[in-house]
């Protein structure tokens, strides 16, 4: 282990003594960021960059408490799950303390099937994703996406036959 000069001690110190006091006020980050450089946070880039293009000058935050549901997607847009009543009373369930959720977005209904399938294809430019997303989501998808009053998001990536695809659930608030 390396030691430690006086001078790297001291700077440490005072970091660590900012931090616990921006933490005691209140100052701390209350929602969850993607990891720099992931999936995630490449697909968030993508949704920001559309709602700017679109006028949405409001904020987007990740939020952990739709992670239950955002799985729940997941299932469905691999086929693990189909999308019925029982479905729709899981996800229910796990959108309990959001007001506004809206209809998930990255999976549409394939008319030949009957069943869901995802649509939104994830790259690693988010530039491009933004561009394609008025190709791949429907007009109530591209509305909700566009709303001001959306302030809630929770993103999942997934791998679907050799092609990495994501799927969002957004709320407008927490109850």
């Amino acid at each position: 282990m390396k030691k430690m000069n006086r001078r790297e001690f001291l700077t440490l110190t005072g970091a660590s003594v900012a931090l616990l006091a921006l933490a005691a006020c209140g100052g701390a980050p209350s929602t969850p960021v993607a990891p720099a450089g992931s999936k995630e946070a490449k697909v968030l880039e993508a949704i920001k960059k559309y709602r700017a293009a679109a006028g949405v000058k409001e904020p987007l935050a990740l939020d952990n408490g739709l992670k239950p549901a955002a799985e729940l997607v997941v299932k469905i847009a691999k086929g693990e799950m189909k999308f019925d009543e029982e479905a729709m009373k899981a996800l229910a369930k796990a959108e309990v303390g959001y007001d506004g959720v809206c209809a998930p977005i990255g999976i549409a209904f394939d008319k030949d099937t009957g069943n869901m399938m995802p649509v939104c294809v994830y790259s690693e430019d988010a530039e491009k994703m933004a561009q394609n997303l008025p190709l791949q989501l429907d007009e109530g998808a591209k509305a909700s996406l566009s709303s001001p009053a959306i302030t809630l998001v929770n993103i999942k990536t997934f791998e679907l036959s050799g092609v990495t695809y994501w799927v969002a659930l957004i709320a407008e608030s927490k109850k």
